[in-house]
């Protein structure tokens, strides 16, 4: 056995801190009690989701969590856990035959630490993605973290029953390296508070079991405890009864860490030992976990872009450009199809999205086409408390700015570019203002322009709604995270830009998200969570166009 005294690696692991401090590749054999099945029903867990994700309904089983940090009375980041039931049927998991009537799960947890030490940054962020059963059986898993001192370590592996082991690949200084951790059972998953109050099971009070950490490539042996129901105080003074478990290194029963369920078995608290201190982990909604302590830092990953090696040619001539984005081997990416961003799943961790402009109105192709009659749900023409277009500011610009055009999509361009004349840009925030709001200050970022946009285009009778994602920089070349504008004209949803002034050409947009801004997105937050999945982790490369007007 070995001691791990690293602290960056303590503070890197915030979710496992406790069972971290003892790492073996050679531990004896650790056996778990025998346990029954009870109920094959998961944990409910409520999602936070916002309006943007009525329009991915083939992810509507993805249930999330999040937390916010404290450490010492202070906020000192943040933690998300997302859980996707995963189709044994699509191969996406193989179990041994004593695992097989087990639903199996994949969970995604991201941490966020802004911490420092004798004044040098500490700050650390971890990505663990796994794939498990319900109860925690650990099948495979990959680890990303990275330290504010540069360092990164990056491993994967996979449980391979025939040699009972898992095989990882990488580690912190050579990402090819590959071993064997070897194991007598299989072990569990370090994201403990998932299924330590899993109902598939019934244990006894207290029992032990074999756990992996990605981390340190190790194997503890954790005892764990269920305690009689008790209150709990939560940070807005409420009381609430909870369930209380307790766990820790089976040779350091001082290294105790708890984790609360309430009635509904959801995770309300957890805590854990650092330093002589406890580090407590507040369940919590995304915005508050994002926000306004956060904010800082989550600004600052914003003005990282996607970089690309050469700019894009022929932007204004061109009608196509095709893009391969990717993520590391062992993440997984994925972005919407809409009328000009069509995509292609090449792996679980590329994609190739073909981006197209729209054909003109003097197009004979086109102009044979019928007017489309429909029009969109009701949520993209409702005023709601963002896009509040009854407010007699907004109506006023909507009229002057808008004119006496009737042509929909030449209105919608003398709007954007009114809104661009008469608000001044201020520095980039992820607060969300109401167009009222916005119309009275007449300043903003990109996030106020749209809102207003969005809300002027309604007055005038035009469909509307914002979209999140990137837009092209021509110098240093690249993508940077963006809001603008969506209009529904003649069936197709057309991007404009208030930020810039008018229309924007599809070709320089990457789109993540759209919203139609409704009443229960809370924060503007929100609305960005979903470009962190890139941030700082995708590579984009341009394509040749396979089309004859290829650029």
């Amino acid at each position: 056995m070995r001691r791990n005294a690293s602290i960056l690696t303590i503070l890197s692991v915030a979710a496992v801190l406790a069972c971290q401090a003892t790492a073996g590749g050679n531990q004896p054999p650790i056996i778990s009690p025998q346990l029954k099945l009870k109920s094959l029903q998961t944990p409910a867990m409520e999602p936070h989701r916002g309006e943007e994700s009525e329009a991915h309904d083939e992810v509507s089983d993805l249930q999330e969590v999040w937390f916010q940090i404290d450490y010492d009375g202070a906020t000192i980041g943040y933690e998300s856990l997302s859980t996707m039931q995963v189709d044994l049927s699509n191969g996406d998991a193989r179990l041994p035959s004593q695992q097989e009537s087990m639903p199996v799960v994949r969970r995604r947890r991201e941490t966020r630490l802004t911490l420092k030490r004798f004044g040098k940054d500490m700050s650390v962020s971890a990505h663990l993605e796994t794939l498990e059963t319900i109860d925690g059986v650990l099948q495979s898993w990959s680890l990303r973290r990275n330290s504010a001192d540069g360092a990164t370590v990056q491993r994967s592996a996979r449980w391979d029953a025939s040699r009972q082991a898992f095989v990882i690949q990488g580690d912190g200084t050579n990402a090819t390296k590959t071993e064997l951790l070897q194991s007598a059972v299989q072990p569990r998953s370090p994201i403990l508070s998932a299924w330590l109050a899993a109902p598939v099971l019934e244990r006894p009070h207290q029992w032990s079991s074999a756990v992996l950490f990605p981390e340190t490539s190790s194997i503890v042996n954790v005892e764990i405890r269920q305690l009689t129901p008790q209150s709990l105080r939560l940070k807005d003074g409420s009381t609430i009864a909870v369930t209380r478990h307790e766990s820790w290194p089976t040779n350091q029963p001082e290294q105790r860490s708890s984790v609360y369920y309430d009635s509904k078995q959801e995770v309300v608290l957890v805590e854990q030992p650092l330093l002589g201190r406890t580090l407590r982990f507040y369940r919590t909604d995304a915005a508050t976990a994002l926000g306004e302590a956060n904010l800082e830092s989550l600004d600052l990953q914003f003005v990282t872009a996607l970089p690309l090696r050469r700019p894009l040619l022929n932007l204004e001539r061109g009608n196509a450009i095709r893009l391969m984005i990717s993520v590391g081997e062992s993440e997984q990416i994925s972005l919407p199809s809409s009328d000009f961003q069509s995509v292609e799943q090449k792996t679980a961790n590329s994609i190739i999205v073909r981006l197209t402009r729209p054909t003109t109105s003097t197009d004979p192709a086109k102009l044979k086409l019928p007017r489309p009659t429909t029009r969109p749900e009701q949520k993209f023409t409702n005023s709601s408390r963002w896009i509040n277009f009854t407010d007699e500011g907004v109506r006023r610009m909507a009229v002057t700015g808008g004119g006496a055009v009737t042509d929909p999509q030449q209105k919608c361009q003398r709007l954007a570019r009114y809104i661009a004349s008469h608000l001044r840009l201020s520095a980039f925030s992820t607060s969300l203002r109401p167009a009222s709001e916005v119309a009275k200050s007449k300043a903003g970022d990109c996030t106020e322009y749209a809102v207003l946009l969005a809300a002027v285009m309604r007055s005038a009778g035009v469909p509307s709604r914002v979209a999140v994602g990137f837009a092209y920089v021509p110098n240093p070349a690249s993508f940077a995270p963006h809001m603008w504008t969506e209009a529904w004209i003649e069936g197709r949803w057309i991007p404009f830009d208030a930020t810039l002034g008018g229309e924007v050409n599809p070709l320089t947009r990457l789109k993540v998200s759209d919203s139609a801004l409704s009443d229960n997105v809370t924060n503007g937050t929100l609305l960005f969570i979903p470009l962190l999945n890139l941030l700082g982790r995708a590579t984009v490369e341009i394509l040749p166009d396979e089309s004859p007007t290829a650029q």
